[in-house]
């Protein structure tokens, strides 16, 4: 699948009746009259509510780096009713341990609530391996169309999709006229459960800004 998506150009032909993007909303369309001064604007506003305009800085995992190793309690830590105490710890961990491919991984912030439902939250920092092959039902970082986004890839009977985890973002269908390039498949997410006010922005975040009026995934 990612072979095929990474590599898809738009097809240029001439005018198609029926071609572009118009289903990328789900709803019917109508034409309105806008002011020509202020097109740019209403473009940008469009496209904002399905993409991330933004620049993708990512921040790269250096896996030769002076490493801290972590206490690993040998015991499980039970999520549902509690268990006796155990506090044996074993050997520290090197969280670079926990990466597949450390040359080919790296990091970005995410930024928005378009993915809140598979757990990826405003704020959140994306682990992103770009070796790997996207596959059906994976979570990628996709370039479509020169914006990044991060969505699930969904492969469907009518085709593939760039899936939002949250009912209130439309799915984004890919069309033959898309230029499209999955840029990496992202394995983990680290979430801060305390607000520190601590988080380093280094990068820019994959994603849109929050909207009260207009949502872009």
């Amino acid at each position: 699948m990612n072979k095929a998506l990474k590599t898809r150009t738009a097809q240029h032909g001439g005018a198609r009746r029926g071609a572009g993007r118009k289903a990328a909303f789900l709803e019917v369309t109508k034409p309105v009259r806008i002011p020509l001064s202020q097109i740019d604007a209403v473009r940008t506003f469009l496209h904002g509510r399905l993409f991330a305009e933004v620049s993708l800085t990512p921040m790269p995992v250096n896996a030769d780096a002076d490493t801290h190793l972590l206490p690993v309690f040998a015991a499980g830590v039970r999520a549902g009713f509690p268990s006796p105490a155990d506090d044996h710890a074993e050997p520290g961990l090197n969280l670079n341990e926990l990466l597949e491919n450390p040359a080919a991984t790296f990091c970005a912030w995410a930024e928005g609530d378009s993915m809140i439902n598979l757990g990826i939250l405003d704020g959140d920092l994306m682990i992103i391996d770009r070796s790997l092959e996207a596959r059906h039902d994976d979570v990628v970082v996709a370039d479509l169309n020169g914006a990044f986004t991060v969505k699930r890839l969904v492969q469907k009977a009518g085709g593939h999709f760039l899936m939002p985890a949250n009912p209130d973002y439309p799915p984004i269908p890919i069309t033959p006229g898309d230029d499209i390039r999955i840029w990496g498949v992202v394995v983990r997410v680290i979430h801060d459960l305390r607000a520190t006010g601590r988080r380093k922005r280094s990068a820019k975040p994959i994603a849109a800004k929050k909207s009260r009026n207009a949502k872009a995934p």
